[in-house]
């Protein structure tokens, strides 16, 4: 039974115009009147000031002026938050209220699909990379200094992602420019190379700064801190107050702040000296029994250009717990902003993220969605209509087997109800077209089966529901990105090694041959941030390293073992690609190719030289096939001896024909294959006439030997044949080898097509 009221659609219409708000948007007039901040600019002779923070009254103030100019935008994230987190369409209390509790009031969750979508985009840019950043030395050769760049690149990435929280710091960080617009990464600490994550619902700037750090000429950073992490700070006092911290004051933060424990004395400490004894021996207790303590990161730029850097507490601070004057050079050593746009005037509030873009659609597709619910439950109902109140408290149902007793004096009505499913559609299929249009630096690629004419880059498209990011916002954030680590191998490079992870990081460089003063002068400001392959998606990454392969004919070894190496990374990862295409193998090409120089010396001398399948066979095949060409043109030219060339010819026509076989298993040499095979028949004809020609001077010495009675020396014309006979069948038996081989591989490959091409048939039968 599903009791209907009249009154049910008008009222539903109501609810929506009272529940339909959306963001707020405040006058730009009375936000200029709350960016009049207490900075200094000129003294009282018109200098400029040594620092333009009067003192923390002052602080304090700017904080909360900016605080109040922010309330506005802060309502309106947390309107976007509750939409992301799965907040009800419609305000439940209200439903009741109104009489409409059975009403469908569901996020069905298309929001956070959306960020999904896009924070996955974000997540590919770096996990799909194997170096996440690209050091300079400041001088050297770049033989010498080339691997020491890589080495010390290797290791970097490895500290990086070594960091406990560097995976979760980097979500967080996507996720608050994606739903707003804007994510701030800041240091907190004056040295350390680890970063915090927040957004402006705790990082506040005046409000018409322009969207560069450069023009921000204050930043506030709220965050809060356990007592024994505020003591961290000031455990060698006179360390500390030299460096900045203002011991007495962090002391009145902290015992203001304590909460009773077994040895104190009311509400506080007696001393400082029992809270320090309390917190060293027992820190792990104290941390869980004391508050955080709510403190306030001021970062100023000074009439200079650089970057003060104050810390005081958030309540009733007496002083700066930290004073630094002009402590950095610039902004990005203290904070580096992302953004999702350049916003509508080019200032960091203008600027609106997936959230708001999405807000208005989301918020009326799932009313929707909730009202065809309800029209579908409606339609399937059986309306009953009592005569009277008295029929209503008595109605019932009762069974008998496959026969049902209603109540008495109650009757079934028939009442049309309007068909939801015929006006709702339309427009969902609507709002989700004008969702993919306002996303638009998301897109989402679906398989295209109603095309015929799909290519090669289409299918791979299809076989991964992949995402894209646009080039303006690729720029924007490796913008940021390349700043943020920047400004982090600058803090590891110019560390004092005191970190337990920087000290690792030391060790395995130099334990790699990179010592530790080359790390400490490597240009920081080249440090560049390594761009993935696809812009953020696997099949557009699969499809530009096909690209790649059509013209690796052109690559050296090195390169074409890169490109092999990423291909196998993009479906395995970089960690498993150790398996198949090693890494270490960078450094083998002088190797290869001095041991290849080697080789050419033994095979001068007649010796047969095996071939090792792992070997740089490229590398290789330029050594010896020169060298070959060279011994046929002097026999050609009659500079050289046939008989003492023949040994040479043999052994290099063997090596260099077992070398073949295995160079013809990678396509990126068919290009060195193709020619080295136009010398070997050169090198081929070359022996035959060899063969003939030592005949015949066999032959003459012979005759010459029986006209003079004296018996022959030397092998006879029977022994030369047989050589004859075996090196012909030698090379007759490598032909056939190699010939088999290629075929073999032609098959493979037709194969591998055949397969392809049903895998693709069945998959649009299928679809």
């Amino acid at each position: 039974m599903f009791r209907y009221h009249g009154s049910w659609l008008s009222a539903s219409l109501n609810l929506d115009r009272e529940q339909g708000k959306g963001m707020i948007h405040s006058p730009m007039s009375k936000l200029s009147e709350l960016d009049g901040l207490d900075l200094q600019s000129l003294d009282e002779k018109g200098a400029p000031v040594k620092t333009r923070l009067k003192d923390v009254k002052s602080a304090v103030g700017i904080f909360s002026t900016l605080l109040k100019a922010d309330e506005k935008s802060a309502v309106n994230r947390a309107r976007v938050d509750a939409m992301f987190d799965g907040a009800a369409p419609y305000d439940s209390s209200r439903l009741m209220v109104s009489g409409q509790s059975l009403k469908t009031n569901l996020n069905f969750g298309e929001a956070q699909r959306l960020l999904d979508i896009s924070l996955s985009a974000y997540v590919d840019l770096y996990t799909s990379l194997e170096r996440l950043v690209e050091v300079k030395a400041t001088a050297g050769e770049r033989s010498e200094v080339g691997p020491k760049e890589e080495i010390v690149a290797e290791e970097l990435t490895h500290l990086f992602r070594n960091w406990p929280e560097f995976h979760s710091s980097f979500l967080r960080l996507c996720t608050h420019f994606i739903k707003h617009g804007v994510g701030i990464a800041y240091f907190d600490s004056v040295d350390d190379w680890r970063f915090k994550v927040g957004s402006f619902a705790d990082f506040l700037i005046p409000r018409q700064s322009p969207a560069s750090e450069e023009n921000i000429d204050i930043a506030v950073g709220r965050r809060q801190y356990h007592l024994h992490e505020l003591y961290h700070f000031i455990r060698n006092e006179k360390a500390s107050g030299s460096v900045g911290w203002n011991v007495d004051e962090v002391k009145r933060v902290m015992m203001k702040n304590v909460r009773n424990s077994g040895r104190a004395r009311g509400n506080q400490y007696s001393d400082y000296e029992a809270f320090q004894a309390e917190i060293k021996n027992n820190d792990l207790y104290e941390g869980i029994q004391n508050p955080t303590v709510d403190v306030l990161h001021f970062w100023v730029r000074e009439m200079d250009g650089s970057i003060s850097h104050y810390i005081c507490a958030e309540n009733e601070p007496k002083d700066f717990m930290y004073k630094r004057v002009s402590r950095y050079e610039k902004p990005e050593q203290a904070y580096v902003l992302f953004s999702y746009g350049v916003g509508s005037n080019g200032t960091y509030h203008s600027i609106r993220g997936l959230g708001q873009r999405i807000f208005s659609h989301v918020q009326t597709s799932n009313r929707l969605r909730c009202q065809q619910i309800d029209g579908a439950m409606l339609s399937s109902a059986v309306m009953i209509q009592p005569e009277n109140q008295r029929s209503l408290d008595e109605l019932q149902f009762t069974f008998y087997g496959a026969y049902a007793v209603m109540s008495p004096n109650v009757k079934i009505v028939e009442k049309a109800i309007p068909n939801l499913g015929t006006a709702v559609q339309p427009a969902l299929q609507d709002l989700t077209q004008q969702l993919q249009l306002n996303t638009d630096t998301v897109s989402t690629y679906g398989p295209q089966q109603g095309s015929p004419y799909r290519n090669q880059m289409q299918v791979v498209s299809d076989m991964d529901v992949a995402t894209r990011l646009s080039g303006s916002t690729l720029n924007l954030f490796y913008a940021s990105w390349g700043r943020l680590l920047r400004e982090m191998v600058r803090r590891v490079a110019q560390s004092k090694k005191s970190d337990a992870a920087v000290k690792d990081f030391y060790a395995r460089c130099e334990k790699r041959g990179v010592e530790s003063n080359f790390i400490k002068g490597l240009d920081v400001e080249r440090t560049k941030a390594v761009r993935s392959i696809g812009n953020g998606s696997l099949a557009n990454r699969l499809v530009s390293l096909r690209e790649l392969q059509g013209i690796s004919g052109q690559f050296d070894d090195v390169g074409r073992r890169n490109l092999t190496r990423d291909i196998v990374s993009s479906r395995v990862g970089h960690d498993l690609a150790d398996r198949y295409v090693p890494a270490e193998v960078e450094s083998r090409p002088a190797m290869d190719a001095k041991i290849a120089i080697l080789e050419n010396g033994e095979l001068q001398q007649g010796k047969p030289i095996p071939v090792v399948g792992n070997e740089l066979h490229g590398q290789h095949l330029q050594a010896h096939v020169p060298v070959l060409q060279q011994i046929i043109d002097g026999i050609d030219a009659g500079q050289v001896d046939p008989q003492q060339a023949l040994p040479m010819l043999q052994a290099f026509y063997q090596h260099i024909s077992e070398t073949v076989q295995f160079a013809s298993g990678d396509a990126a040499l068919g290009g060195l294959v193709s020619q080295t095979k136009q010398v070997l028949q050169y090198a081929e004809e070359a022996i035959n006439n060899t063969m003939k020609a030592l005949e015949k001077i066999q032959r003459e010495q012979a005759q010459a030997a029986a006209d003079q009675g004296q018996q022959p020396t030397g092998p006879s014309e029977v022994d030369m044949k047989l050589q004859k006979a075996e090196i012909e069948m030698q090379i007759a038996q490598q032909k056939a080898e190699l010939d088999m081989a290629l075929k073999q591989r032609k098959f493979d490959q037709e194969q591998a097509m055949r397969d392809a091409k049903a895998a693709l048939e069945f998959r649009e039968d299928q679809t």
